[in-house]
């Protein structure tokens, strides 16, 4: 990318960004939705404000000529992903300081999304609770035969029920996904066309707040004493949003622990990222990075393995 120059480079990351608005509403979508937001962040990080405007209108124009009434629909959907890179690339070619273009982009991918909750109850009466049970009934239907005789209806009812007082922290997850993903990979493609933009600190090197072991033994208490109540009190939606979103930061700080090990221990540098990846995929050793993220974080763990022997 550093042989293009800018004017070429601003053209290629348009035609990505139509590629990838063309492919809203088709089943490819499972796939490019996520990296829909980067190109946006390239063109607003390189470009001038007024110059990645009018890129960013003509992209919208030719969707809607494109794909006519559905156009207006696409184009309108597209805001979901240009809104937060408009952030991240504006942040990024001021040279903010990278936790702060992480932490605005996904606040920003968080802030639409609730957003466009509210304007689909308004506009259309939407209600997420209805829409999983249509969703449920849809699967139960279709794989009938292939489901434990075991469950029943209420199970998948406590489930619904479950899943819809969860609404925030899918929404945070959601968001905290997007943000991650635009801005990782957005960095690294402006690093490799020659931009200077700021990064974070090396994974290895990241500490959370203490203070969180406090609030996950509160937490921790407090499901214990609630046990079996599963009424949606105030007091239960929080603690079945807080946990996992506890539980995913102690994950980072075990994922961090290992990178750290893998360092000292001057692994090949590949290690680390299987690991990472597996966490995902293997509940056991999801669970057992959880554990070495608390151990990590309430003890000087890190000292100790690097203590030189005796």
């Amino acid at each position: 990318m550093k042989l293009l120059n800018k004017k070429w480079s601003s053209l290629v990351w348009a035609l990505v960004a139509l590629v990838l608005l063309l492919s809203i509403g088709n089943p490819v979508q499972m796939l490019t939705m996520s990296f829909a937001a980067i190109p946006f962040v390239i063109l607003f990080a390189t470009l001038s404000v007024g110059a990645a405007i009018i890129y960013v209108a003509a992209l919208l124009a030719i969707v809607f000529l494109l794909m006519g009434t559905v156009g207006s629909v696409v184009a309108l959907a597209s805001l979901y992903f240009i809104i937060p890179a408009i952030v991240i690339g504006i942040m990024f070619k001021r040279k903010r300081a990278a936790w702060n273009v992480f932490a605005a982009g996904t606040l920003a991918f968080l802030i639409e999304s609730i957003l466009l909750l509210a304007f689909a109850k308004v506009a259309f009466d939407f209600n997420f609770a209805e829409f999983l049970r249509t969703q449920v009934d849809a699967s139960v239907a279709t794989l009938e035969s292939a489901i434990p005789s075991g469950i029943n209806m209420d199970m998948i009812d406590l489930v619904i029920k479950q899943m819809n007082m969860m609404l925030p922290v899918m929404l945070i997850m959601s968001a905290l996904y997007m943000g991650t993903v635009t801005y990782a990979i957005s960095r690294r493609l402006l690093t490799a066309q020659g931009a200077d933009v700021n990064r974070m600190r090396p994974i290895k090197h990241w500490m959370l707040p203490k203070s969180l072991l406090w609030y996950y033994l509160i937490v921790i208490i407090l499901e214990l004493v609630m046990s079996g109540n599963t009424d949606s009190s105030f007091l239960s939606i929080i603690l079945l949003n807080l946990s996992p979103l506890l539980q995913l930061a102690f994950i980072v700080q075990g994922i961090s622990f290992v990178f750290f090990l893998a360092d000292f221990k001057r692994w090949n540098r590949a290690v680390p990222v299987l690991i990472t990846i597996a966490v995902i995929f293997i509940p056991l050793l999801y669970g057992l990075v959880r554990i070495i993220g608390i151990i990590d974080l309430a003890f000087p763990l890190r000292q100790v393995v690097s203590r030189p022997k005796q």
